[in-house]
């Protein structure tokens, strides 16, 4: 079964943070088959009747989107129906739009669910800690965020990809303005192009 799945990965200074967060409840409460990845999901995972028209339609829409889109890192929050733990994302008003568009496009040959198809502003943009957590281990990390400090920073989320099976099928870079291919995603040259025109953004400390 192919599954797709929509995210930004993270990057830079806010990836470590959220990475560290994570490893460090692993740690702390011996959580097991912990897999998660510093991201933001957009959409997914999903299924798609037409492979070529997702591409298309993840291309276009990304490329006519001229601002790159931000969003703040904040506190903590839980979905107690699927026990997860998970960092607050704020996105602008450029993220909340095109998560809505990317959905409206696909839903018709794709088996989003319902929560992917949520309005721009019910939308819960969020950052995985934790998952797939027994009731007991659930709260107690719920107990012990009460007096954590916040994940505080903002970053321009760089690229936003289309993966194919948890592997890159392209990737949109949102400072280039222009589509990557699975190579050029992972492309240490491609990275250091980002990093020259962020820092004239004012944000060179992005690294992976």
């Amino acid at each position: 079964m192919t599954r797709y799945l929509i995210d930004i990965r993270m990057m830079g200074p806010v990836k470590n943070q959220v990475q560290e967060l994570s490893d460090h409840l692993v740690e702390k409460f011996h959580i097991n088959d912990n897999l998660t990845v510093p991201h933001i999901t957009l959409a997914g995972p999903f299924e798609a009747e037409d492979e070529t028209r997702l591409t298309e339609d993840f291309t276009w829409i990304c490329s006519a989107c001229t601002t790159a889109p931000a969003y703040e890192v904040g506190g903590y929050g839980f979905f107690d129906a699927t026990r997860v733990i998970y960092v607050t994302i704020t996105p602008d008003d450029t993220l909340r739009k095109l998560r809505h568009e990317l959905a409206q496009a696909i839903a018709p040959y794709c088996s989003l669910r319902n929560y992917d198809q949520d309005s721009a502003e019910d939308f819960r943009f969020h950052a995985t800690l934790a998952m797939k957590l027994d009731w007991l281990t659930y709260q107690r990390i719920k107990w012990y965020f009460r007096n954590q400090e916040p994940v505080v920073f903002r970053h321009h989320p760089i690229r936003v990809t289309l993966l194919k099976n948890s592997n890159v099928l392209c990737e949109y870079d949102f400072v280039q303005q222009r589509m990557l291919t699975a190579s050029q995603a992972r492309s240490k040259a491609t990275l250091m192009r980002d990093l020259d025109i962020l820092k004239a953004w004012g944000d060179g400390k992005t690294d992976r």
